[in-house]
């Protein structure tokens, strides 16, 4: 069954899908009328709809079933350093896919490149696409930090589980961190490439983060936050399945 994306503000009679949408399920996908679509919103809600009429800018649908699904039970903060990276708009793709709550980009002494909220703009489409792939019906909300580190402080004062992933040989390892035991929320920090300064750690351990490493490599940008998210999931799905 193909899943179609429907905004939050659209969930209402007559439901219908337009402009994008409706061009792939007509031109692209060629579903018919009387065809049974999975229809999402982003925010937790999923449909099963029929589709009563087919053209290139409108799909008429008729609802057989809504639901909701709730939050998670714990959710990853990934605050990545911004740069000039062109794995970026992977590294989103794959953040949806695996589960992010929010990704939070923020400016270290490291950083390349201007950070502006147009790029919220410009990856709403590679979300809707990931988040129907990959069935996840919440998705990530970027969040953009322009000033420095001081400002992600800020910003995770009242997340209970606060990690900066450092480079050098820690103490902790990120797996043992997450083994302490299931929290509501989580920030791991990573700084862009060319990684974290140690006044920038010095600050974010000031604020209660726990340095911690990744193992003995010293890992790209986004290869870092791959390895995050991947062990994120597995934690994720391992406490929902005790419940």
């Amino acid at each position: 069954m193909h899943t179609f994306y429907l905004p939050p503000e659209k969930w209402q009679e007559p439901y219908c899908l337009e402009s994008d949408e409706a061009h792939h399920l007509s031109r692209v996908l060629r579903i018919s009328a009387g065809e049974k679509i999975r229809v999402l919103d982003g925010r937790g809600r999923l449909g099963i709809f029929e589709v009563r009429t087919s053209s290139r800018k409108e799909a008429g649908l008729f609802p057989e079933n809504i639901w909701r699904v709730p939050k998670p039970q714990t959710r990853l903060h990934l605050a990545l350093g911004w740069n000039k990276s062109s794995r970026r708009s992977w590294l989103l793709e794959k953040a949806v896919e695996l589960g992010v709550w929010r990704l939070v980009f923020w400016t270290g002494k490291n950083s390349q490149g201007r950070m502006d909220n147009a790029s919220y703009q410009n990856w709403h489409k590679k979300i809707v696409t990931a988040a129907k792939q990959s069935r996840n019906p919440w998705f990530p909300e970027p969040v953009f930090l322009s000033g420095n580190v001081q400002e992600l402080v800020q910003y995770a004062r009242n997340i209970p589980v606060r990690i900066a992933l450092w480079e050098q040989e820690c103490q902790d390892d990120l797996v043992s961190l997450y083994q302490a035991g299931p929290e509501p929320d989580r920030v791991v920090a990573i700084g862009p490439e060319g990684g974290l300064t140690q006044e920038e750690l010095q600050v974010l351990m000031q604020a209660g983060f726990k340095p911690a490493s990744l193992g003995p490599r010293v890992l790209r940008w986004e290869t870092a936050a791959l390895s995050v998210l991947c062990l994120d999931m597995f934690f994720r799905h391992r406490e929902e399945g005790k419940h």
